[in-house]
Protein backbone atom coordinates (compact mmCIF):
# COMPACT_ATOMS: atom_id res chain seq x y z
CA UNK A 1 0.00 0.00 0.00
CA UNK A 2 1.05 3.67 -0.90
CA UNK A 3 0.20 6.60 0.81
CA UNK A 4 0.96 10.67 -0.18
CA UNK A 5 1.03 12.91 2.59
CA UNK A 6 0.54 16.89 1.92
CA UNK A 7 1.75 19.39 4.44
CA UNK A 8 -0.60 22.35 2.88
CA UNK A 9 0.77 25.44 2.39
CA UNK A 10 0.38 28.42 -0.11
CA UNK A 11 4.26 29.52 -0.58
CA UNK A 12 5.67 25.61 0.01
CA UNK A 13 3.38 22.27 0.07
CA UNK A 14 5.35 19.67 1.76
CA UNK A 15 4.54 16.39 0.35
CA UNK A 16 5.91 12.21 0.55
CA UNK A 17 4.98 8.94 -0.84
CA UNK A 18 5.27 6.05 1.52
CA UNK A 19 5.17 2.54 0.31
CA UNK A 20 4.45 -0.09 3.00
CA UNK A 21 7.35 -3.30 3.53
CA UNK A 22 6.60 -6.11 5.00
CA UNK A 23 8.37 -4.68 7.79
CA UNK A 24 8.33 -0.74 8.42
CA UNK A 25 8.13 1.56 5.25
CA UNK A 26 10.20 2.65 1.95
CA UNK A 27 9.83 6.47 1.35
CA UNK A 28 9.56 6.27 -2.46
CA UNK A 29 9.88 10.78 -2.61
CA UNK A 30 9.29 13.60 -1.18
CA UNK A 31 10.20 17.32 -0.97
CA UNK A 32 7.90 20.34 -1.57
CA UNK A 33 5.44 22.32 -4.80
CA UNK A 34 7.11 25.64 -4.32
CA UNK A 35 4.89 28.74 -5.83
CA UNK A 36 5.98 32.28 -6.11
CA UNK A 37 4.67 35.19 -4.14
CA UNK A 38 4.44 37.32 -6.71
CA UNK A 39 2.39 35.86 -9.06
CA UNK A 40 -1.71 35.84 -8.89
CA UNK A 41 -3.60 33.62 -6.70
CA UNK A 42 -5.50 30.95 -9.55
CA UNK A 43 -1.73 30.74 -10.91
CA UNK A 44 -0.60 29.43 -7.69
CA UNK A 45 -3.05 27.78 -7.08
CA UNK A 46 -3.22 25.82 -10.70
CA UNK A 47 0.77 25.33 -9.89
CA UNK A 48 -0.19 23.23 -6.33
CA UNK A 49 -2.95 21.32 -8.33
CA UNK A 50 -1.05 20.49 -11.81
CA UNK A 51 2.22 19.05 -9.74
CA UNK A 52 -0.02 17.79 -7.29
CA UNK A 53 -2.06 15.80 -10.08
CA UNK A 54 1.49 14.70 -11.82
CA UNK A 55 2.51 12.83 -8.43
CA UNK A 56 -0.76 10.87 -7.53
CA UNK A 57 -0.29 9.85 -11.16
CA UNK A 58 3.04 8.43 -11.05
CA UNK A 59 2.61 7.18 -7.61
CA UNK A 60 -1.02 6.13 -7.98
CA UNK A 61 -1.40 6.44 -4.03
CA UNK A 62 -3.96 4.07 -1.98
CA UNK A 63 -4.11 7.04 0.44
CA UNK A 64 -3.84 11.10 0.83
CA UNK A 65 -3.29 12.00 4.12
CA UNK A 66 -4.22 15.62 4.63
CA UNK A 67 -2.99 17.67 7.78
CA UNK A 68 -5.87 18.62 9.27
CA UNK A 69 -5.99 22.98 9.45
CA UNK A 70 -6.19 24.19 12.54
CA UNK A 71 -7.93 28.22 13.03
CA UNK A 72 -6.03 30.82 12.83
CA UNK A 73 -7.65 33.40 14.04
CA UNK A 74 -5.01 36.06 14.28
CA UNK A 75 -4.21 35.67 10.60
CA UNK A 76 -7.98 35.22 8.74
CA UNK A 77 -6.25 36.00 5.21
CA UNK A 78 -3.65 33.17 5.63
CA UNK A 79 -6.64 31.09 6.78
CA UNK A 80 -8.50 31.65 3.82
CA UNK A 81 -5.80 31.12 2.08
CA UNK A 82 -4.95 27.65 3.50
CA UNK A 83 -8.18 26.70 2.92
CA UNK A 84 -8.25 27.37 -1.25
CA UNK A 85 -4.82 25.26 -0.96
CA UNK A 86 -7.13 22.52 0.94
CA UNK A 87 -9.89 22.73 -1.66
CA UNK A 88 -7.20 22.23 -4.65
CA UNK A 89 -5.79 19.00 -2.83
CA UNK A 90 -9.18 17.85 -2.71
CA UNK A 91 -10.50 18.24 -5.99
CA UNK A 92 -6.95 16.38 -7.46
CA UNK A 93 -7.33 13.51 -4.87
CA UNK A 94 -11.49 13.34 -5.83
CA UNK A 95 -10.54 13.22 -9.69
CA UNK A 96 -8.32 10.59 -8.87
CA UNK A 97 -10.31 8.47 -7.16
CA UNK A 98 -8.19 8.94 -3.96
CA UNK A 99 -9.49 8.65 -0.59
CA UNK A 100 -8.65 11.65 1.80
CA UNK A 101 -7.59 10.83 5.46
CA UNK A 102 -7.20 14.32 7.56
CA UNK A 103 -5.02 14.16 10.44
CA UNK A 104 -4.36 16.88 13.68
CA UNK A 105 -0.45 17.32 13.89
CA UNK A 106 -0.81 15.98 17.60
CA UNK A 107 -1.82 12.78 16.16
CA UNK A 108 1.10 12.76 13.83
CA UNK A 109 3.63 13.67 16.91
CA UNK A 110 1.79 10.74 19.49
CA UNK A 111 2.12 7.90 17.07
CA UNK A 112 5.70 8.63 15.54
CA UNK A 113 6.90 9.83 18.96
CA UNK A 114 4.66 8.56 21.64
CA UNK A 115 3.71 12.53 22.63
CA UNK A 116 1.47 15.02 21.04
CA UNK A 117 4.43 17.49 22.27
CA UNK A 118 7.25 16.21 20.66
CA UNK A 119 9.35 19.18 18.57
CA UNK A 120 10.65 19.16 15.08
CA UNK A 121 13.95 17.52 15.88
CA UNK A 122 12.25 14.92 17.34
CA UNK A 123 9.95 14.18 14.70
CA UNK A 124 12.76 14.64 11.82
CA UNK A 125 14.72 11.71 14.16
CA UNK A 126 11.49 9.52 14.01
CA UNK A 127 10.75 9.87 10.19
CA UNK A 128 14.41 9.05 9.48
CA UNK A 129 14.72 6.51 12.27
CA UNK A 130 11.22 4.11 10.48
CA UNK A 131 12.21 5.23 7.10
CA UNK A 132 15.83 4.37 7.36
CA UNK A 133 16.54 8.03 5.64
CA UNK A 134 20.56 8.67 5.84
CA UNK A 135 20.43 12.03 5.07
CA UNK A 136 18.78 14.77 7.16
CA UNK A 137 15.48 15.95 5.70
CA UNK A 138 16.05 19.48 5.17
CA UNK A 139 12.47 20.75 4.57
CA UNK A 140 10.24 20.99 7.25
CA UNK A 141 7.44 20.65 5.01
CA UNK A 142 8.57 17.27 3.34
CA UNK A 143 9.37 15.68 6.88
CA UNK A 144 5.92 16.73 7.81
CA UNK A 145 4.39 14.80 4.76
CA UNK A 146 6.14 11.93 5.67
CA UNK A 147 5.31 11.97 8.59
CA UNK A 148 1.51 12.04 8.05
CA UNK A 149 2.11 9.23 5.70
CA UNK A 150 3.54 6.97 7.94
CA UNK A 151 0.54 7.75 10.56
CA UNK A 152 -1.91 7.36 7.72
CA UNK A 153 -0.53 3.87 7.09
CA UNK A 154 -0.85 3.32 10.56
CA UNK A 155 -4.04 4.49 11.40
CA UNK A 156 -5.38 2.06 8.35
CA UNK A 157 -3.64 -0.97 9.75
CA UNK A 158 -1.75 -1.75 6.80
CA UNK A 159 1.56 -0.69 8.40
CA UNK A 160 4.00 -2.59 10.91
CA UNK A 161 6.37 -0.93 12.70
Amino acid sequence: MKAIGIDPGLAMTGFGVVETLSRGGKACEWGAIRTEANCPMPVRLKTIYDELKELLQKWRPNLLVLEEVFVLEKFPKAAIQLGEVRGVIHLAAQEMGIPVMEVRPTEVKSALTGSGRADKEQMKKAIRQFLKIENPLHSSHAGDALALALTGLSRSECFHW
